[in-house]
Order: structure tokens, then sequence, then C-alpha cells
């Protein structure tokens, strides 16, 4: 029986380029059901399918089933990302049923009232002062085309999912001083326009965090993790793993007490 959420975000899958771990978050989406789903950019990959095109039958199934469960009842809400920026100039409009918003609000059960938005109009701020630049976008693609090739033959030999990347870009010194610097704007940003926490994608890196009193959320992706943030119907905040065919849930943080 499929999972009940009342909210899910999902961002950053990258659709259109082949590290996206599309298939799986088709297989996701057959195993939770929810009332809506905001889709915190990144989803479509336009800058890489214009230099490399590739788009394979289960990216165009994931967008699909998306217009799918619009069509059928599920609100679905597209906040684009840096990656499919051009989409921007659609705000205000629909794709497919799917209405296109350069950020949303979102009042969770409890009756928090969350910023949702990508995360990419704050670079400017987070950069000064960090040495994730040193890494490099080049570095960064080579690094996750090799992640794919290893995992492609580890997927071949019966092996689980290694997330090779993302182990990478936590002991890089640089990418971490990046993660928290991000962190620590969203929610000061987030704070100064009366908002009590804030979702965002962007960064690769699922978390659930209270920061000087305002709530940081951040649903992961597609590409190094395979995750989604989740409001259950009592509140709660989780952080949603594919893992070998199925869901596992992580409570971050002390979501319990959150959720209180």
């Amino acid at each position: 029986m499929a999972a009940s959420y009342r909210t899910l975000w999902i961002s950053d899958v990258h659709l259109g380029y082949r590290a996206s771990h599309a298939a799986d978050l088709l297989n996701f989406l057959e195993e939770v059901r929810a009332e809506r789903i905001y889709l915190v950019g990144d989803i479509v990959d336009l800058a890489r399918l214009k230099s490399r095109p590739c788009f394979p039958e289960a990216h165009l199934a994931v967008i699909a089933e998306l217009v799918r469960l619009a069509r059928r009842g599920t609100e679905v809400v597209y906040v684009p990302g840096n990656h499919d920026y051009e989409f921007r100039d659609m705000a205000g409009r629909d794709i497919c049923g799917i209405p296109v918003a350069l950020e949303a609000t979102h009042e969770t059960v409890l009756g928090r009232k969350l910023l949702v938005m990508h995360g990419d109009v704050l670079d400017g701020q987070i950069r000064n002062g960090t040495g994730l630049e040193k890494f490099g976008a080049a570095a960064y693609v080579m690094l996750m085309e090799a992640n794919t090739i290893i995992n492609r033959v580890r997927r071949s030999l019966g092996q689980d999912y290694f997330p090779m990347m993302a182990g990478i870009k936590r002991r890089l010194r640089g990418a971490n001083a990046y993660i928290e610097r991000f962190e620590e704007v969203a929610t000061d940003h987030a704070r100064q326009r009366g908002f009590d926490g804030v979702v965002c994608g962007h960064i690769h890196r699922p978390a659930i965090r209270m920061i000087d009193g305002c709530l940081y959320l951040n649903d992961g992706d597609w590409v190094e993790h395979r995750t989604a943030l989740a409001e259950s119907s009592d509140g709660a905040m989780q952080i949603l793993n594919w893992e070998n065919d199925s869901i596992r849930v992580d409570a971050v943080d002390g979501i319990s007490a959150l959720a209180a």
C-alpha cells in the first residue's frame, strides 16, 4: 500500500542528464501519495540538453507521471531552478496544468509558514569567503560521469548504489563551508521576510535543521542521494530515501520534537 503524505518536495532531478536516477524517481512516485507536490527546481537540465542531448524513456516517463498526477487532482507546483531557469519566464502560467512560480509559500498543518525556493538566487551572497570555486564545475561533471559508470557496473554485478560523489563532497572543506553558508543565508533570508522556515534544493544535501529559530529544510536530489522531503498528516517533516527499491524514512535532527 502506498505511503500517504500531506506534502512532498522534490528537486534536482536533472532530467536530460544521464546521471539522473529518473527510473528510481518513477518507482518512488508509484509508492507514495501526496495532496500536493512542489517541484523545487532543476527538474530538467536544459543546459546539459543543449550540449549533450540525452532524454531516455525513463526521463519522459517521469514528466508524464507528474502531469498525470496533476490531472488526477494532486496539486503540483513547479518552481524552476538555475538549470531550468528558462521556465521562469512562464511564471504565472501553466505547463500541462502545472502552475509555474518563481517561489511559493507553504503553510504546514502546524501553522508554520515556509518559503519554497530553489536557492540559486542566494549564490552571490554565499560564495564570498568559501573555497568551493576551487572545486570547479568541470571537476563536478567529471566525477558525476565516473559515478554513473561505476554504479552502472555495480548494478550489473547485483551490488547496491554507491554515492561516491556525496562522499567526496563531505570530505571537501570548501564544499562543506559552502553548504553551511548556504543554510545560514537561506534561513536568514526567510526570517527577514517573515517566514518560519525555508525549503530549498540546489546544493544536493538533504537536511532538516533549526537555525536560530528558523527551520531549514532541503529535499536533496535525484543525482547523488535519491531523496525527497515529506510532510506527514500530523506535520512531521521527514527525509525520504529511495534505497534498495523501497523508501527509508530518516528522522533527522529531532523530527518528533519539531512536529510537537
